[in-house]
């Protein structure tokens, strides 16, 4: 009977300090994340402010070409004025101007938002599948 009540105990204190580190486990990587998160809101706001600036520019490009197209096509029929090229000109720069930020803000996202949690979680998992054979 007493060597019973000290296997529970035994078996409770080993069920006690697994639930420990399991809670520990589980905060460092919360924390992990949470230090992540604020970085990848960071990263989220900046990739949203350059996709609205990308948004604003091509929309005042396309006006000014459009612009351009219609004075353009005044100026064949018969008359003109020099301020046609140059909007033309300028909603080319706009347009340009917008690509280039699309494709800086396609090349951000291309690199994963919380690149040391996944490489926590890849460790994490090769060391508990490596555990799981040991004790096969």
């Amino acid at each position: 009977m007493q060597g019973e009540t000290r296997f529970q105990g035994g078996l409770s204190a080993s069920l006690r300090q697994m639930a420990i580190a399991g809670l520990s486990y589980v905060r460092a990587r919360m924390e992990l994340a949470g230090l992540e998160g604020k970085e990848a809101l960071t990263r989220l706001g900046a990739l949203l402010l350059l996709a609205a600036v990308a948004v604003t520019l091509t929309m005042v490009g396309f006006l000014l070409l459009c612009l351009a197209l219609v004075f353009g096509i005044a100026l064949l029929v018969g008359g003109g004025n020099a301020w046609i090229w140059v909007a033309a000109l300028m909603g080319g720069f706009l347009l340009a101007g917008a690509w280039g930020l699309l494709r800086l803000a396609k090349g951000w996202l291309r690199d994963p938002m919380f690149p040391a949690t996944l490489e926590e979680f890849r460790k994490d998992d090769a060391w508990l599948r490596s555990t799981a054979e040991k004790h096969r």
